[in-house]
C-alpha cells in the first residue's frame, strides 16, 4: 500500500516536470540532456514571476513545506540526516569497521597485549581485543515521512 502511494507521488511529480518540459519550445534554452533547466527559488519569466505560497519553498520546480529540523527533503519525502561519523548512502546511514592499536603502555613485558588482565586500554566505543581495539561496522535505516506531492508555484504577470 505504501509502495503504491510512493509510486503515485513519483508519477505525479514526473508528470508535472514533463509538463514544464513540454511547454518549452524548440528554441528555448535546454540542458545538455535535452530537458529544460529548472532552478529553485523565485523564477522570473518574461511576463512576471513565479513563487511559492507562504511557508513553502521551491524545490526542483514544485513547492513543498520545509522538512523538520534534522531532516532533508527529496521531492515529496523528508529523510533523516545521518548521525555524525556516519556516511549517507540514500535510505541508510553506515559506519565502516575500524581497528586501531590498543594502548598497552601499562602492560608488563611478558604480557604485552594484556591478555587476561585490564592493562590494555581502548578508546570509547571500541571493543578490547588485547593488542587491538575494534569498532564493528554499523548500518541503520533512516527515518522518513511524506510531505505531500508538492504544489505548482503561483505565477504573477507584470
Amino acid at each position: 500500500m505504501m509502495t503504491n502511494r510512493i509510486a503515485a507521488l513519483a508519477a505525479l511529480a514526473t508528470t508535472a516536470l514533463l509538463a514544464v518540459g513540454c511547454a518549452a519550445g524548440p528554441d528555448d534554452d535546454q540542458s545538455p540532456e535535452g530537458m529544460p533547466t529548472v532552478e529553485t527559488g523565485a523564477v522570473e519569466t518574461e511576463s512576471g514571476s513565479c513563487s511559492c505560497p507562504a511557508g513553502m519553498k521551491n524545490e526542483d520546480g514544485l513547492c513543498y513545506t520545509p522538512c523538520a529540523t534534522g531532516y532533508v527533503g527529496v521531492g515529496p519525502v523528508c529523510w533523516q540526516t545521518c548521525t555524525s561519523g556516519f556516511q549517507d548512502t540514500g535510505a541508510f546511514c553506515q559506519r565502516d569497521a575500524s581497528i586501531v592499536s590498543a594502548n598497552t603502555k601499562s602492560c608488563p613485558w611478558y604480557n604485552k597485549c594484556g591478555l587476561g588482565s585490564s592493562c590494555s586500554k581502548c578508546p570509547s566505543g571500541y571493543s578490547n581485543d588485547g593488542c587491538t581495539c575494534r569498532r564493528d561496522a554499523y548500518i541503520y535505516a533512516k527515518r522518513s515521512y511524506g510531505r505531500g506531492a508538492g504544489v505548482v508555484p503561483v505565477c504573477t504577470t507584470n
